[in-house]
């Protein structure tokens, strides 16, 4: 496992995140900084600004999905859907804060070499492309957006000598994007919380949409959550999908995983999933979704999302617990992890 003395030793003084001078693409027309946040279009519609935090304000412009916005401050108003009546106030006016998802802008000072066995990185531009090698020409092969986790295995120059990282997955081990799109995620990030806390449980409320810590009968923590939602199965007169009730045991724990499901007409394939905690066969697991920030209904496939803060807490709280290298750990049952317990209602 990578020590904080090697850390700090590649890391250097970069761990600041000190924004570049260069700094092309979109980014470069949005202001930057941790506390800076900014609002990615996730709705496939396309979202109004709107007068007043209401469904019925008068709409003062139209975002399409990809656009980003400044968010100033959040804003309790009468939601379009009755699970959230959150806003985001910008300059213009109102957006429907599930319709977007919060981001930042906050380029980093890249590394100059790497460890061996390479270092995770956390995505913290709105998005950047990743592309098949490390040229601003090369063949785009996903859009990686805030919040998603990369194993950074490389550092290559472009051919205008800036540097990029290899930040690939498992599945798209060879993908690359310019470096200060990265923000490095130290080992101490993922120590575990509360290790020797006795008789842990996961328990997911449906009706609720929550996901709460218990350490014996004490709540520690509790997060808004989506759950799977079900859906008409190819007879078009099936329910299926959903998450299912019942107790079950964490099995295998990752820091990142390429996620890929479903039909060539209704698949999903999405990199950079971070914070994923296994909990069933067929794939069901608790993970950050930074896709989308509609959070306190049924949307998934069967698997628990949460925003990336979250759903970091619960990996560093649950057992097993994973090392900073290799990143990854699969029990067997003897040495099943942290109990899940799914309720209809709790």
């Amino acid at each position: 496992m990578i020590s904080r003395r090697s850390f700090l030793k590649w890391t250097g003084a970069t761990l600041a995140g000190a924004a570049l001078t260069r700094f092309g693409s979109v980014r470069a027309a949005w202001p930057q900084g941790p506390d800076v946040w900014i609002g990615r279009v996730a709705w496939p519609w396309g979202v109004h600004i709107h007068s007043r935090p209401r469904p019925e304000g008068n709409i003062v412009r139209t975002l399409m999905p990809e656009d980003l916005v400044r968010l100033r401050r959040e804003i309790v108003g009468y939601g379009f859907m009755p699970h959230n009546h959150v806003w985001y106030e910008t300059d213009e006016g109102y957006v429907y804060a599930p319709h977007v998802v919060p981001c930042r802008n906050f380029p980093q000072t890249p590394l100059t070499t790497l460890p061996p066995e390479g270092v995770w990185g956390e995505v913290v531009v709105p998005y950047v492309e990743g592309r098949a090698a490390p040229a601003a020409d090369a063949k785009v092969l996903y859009r990686m957006y805030s919040g998603a986790v990369y194993r950074i295995g490389a550092i290559a120059p472009a051919p205008d000598g800036t540097p990029w990282y290899r930040a690939g997955t498992e599945v798209t081990p060879n993908m690359y994007a310019p470096a200060e799109s990265f923000r490095i995620i130290a080992p101490e990030e993922i120590t575990p919380i509360s290790p020797d806390a006795a008789d842990k449980t996961l328990l997911v409320d449906l009706s609720k949409q929550t996901l709460t810590a218990l350490e014996g009968k004490a709540e520690v923590f509790r997060a808004r959550i989506a759950s799977g939602a079900q859906f008409y199965g190819e007879d078009g007169k099936t329910l299926a999908g959903g998450t299912g009730p019942g107790q079950k045991f964490i099995w295998q724990k990752r820091i990142s995983r390429q996620m890929q499901g479903g039909t060539l007409e209704s698949g999903w394939d999405i990199p950079g999933v971070a914070w994923v905690s296994y909990f069933s066969a067929i794939g069901e697991a608790l993970h950050a979704a930074y896709w989308h920030n509609d959070f306190g209904r049924p949307k998934s496939r069967g698997c628990i999302n949460m925003r990336p803060d979250d759903a970091k807490w619960f990996f560093r709280w649950t057992n097993p617990i994973v090392a900073y290298n290799p990143g990854d750990l699969t029990v067997n049952w003897d040495n099943r992890g942290t109990l899940v317990d799914i309720r209809l209602a709790a």
